[in-house]
């Protein structure tokens, strides 16, 4: 392999590809963009503190994350507010907790992302903590068929098992 295609801050660590951003560029994005999750901050801004372009950046965090700068703080907001859902806060106030605007944006975002609306995640949760050790052998069974069962307020709905890599 040669040497000036990959990067790497620490001997040892696996190496980065050509065009990622560096450690030091990647920590301090995503700390940031953690950090003002809530407010509304610009990716050009975040390019700057890292001593990029808006343009170099977003393709830099893309090899490093998979996910543009924006779909990755998306995710992590839907992260927050995942968190914040197996407490009794209101679900309006976790969308605003976690930075949408209003509940609906939340709600269409999160269903997006999730397959299931927060309402409804929320509940399937709190169903499997009530019935921890009922659930298991059942979900075990689930993702070794390649089907996980999502309870929803309409009844049971199938989907496809997220492929997981070990």
């Amino acid at each position: 392999m040669n040497p000036q295609s990959m990067n790497s801050d620490i001997p040892g660590a696996l190496a980065r590809p050509l065009g990622a951003l560096t450690g030091w560029q990647e920590r301090r994005a995503k700390e940031l963009m953690m950090r003002d999750m809530g407010s509304c901050l610009r990716i050009s801004e975040v390019a700057e503190q890292c001593n990029l372009s808006r343009s170099h950046f977003s393709r830099a965090f893309k090899k490093i994350t998979g996910h543009s700068p924006q779909g990755w703080l998306m995710r992590m907001k839907i992260e927050k507010a995942k968190s914040l859902l197996v407490t009794a806060m209101p679900i309006t106030e976790v969308a605003y907790e976690c930075g949408f605007g209003d509940h609906s944006h939340f709600t269409r975002t999160f269903t997006r992302l999730e397959g299931v609306t927060p309402r409804a995640w929320r509940g399937a949760v709190h169903h499997g903590i009530r019935s921890n050790a009922s659930l298991m052998p059942m979900l075990e069974q689930d993702l070794s068929n390649g089907v996980i069962l999502n309870h929803t307020a309409h009844g049971l709905r199938q989907a496809q098992a997220p492929e997981f890599h070990p």
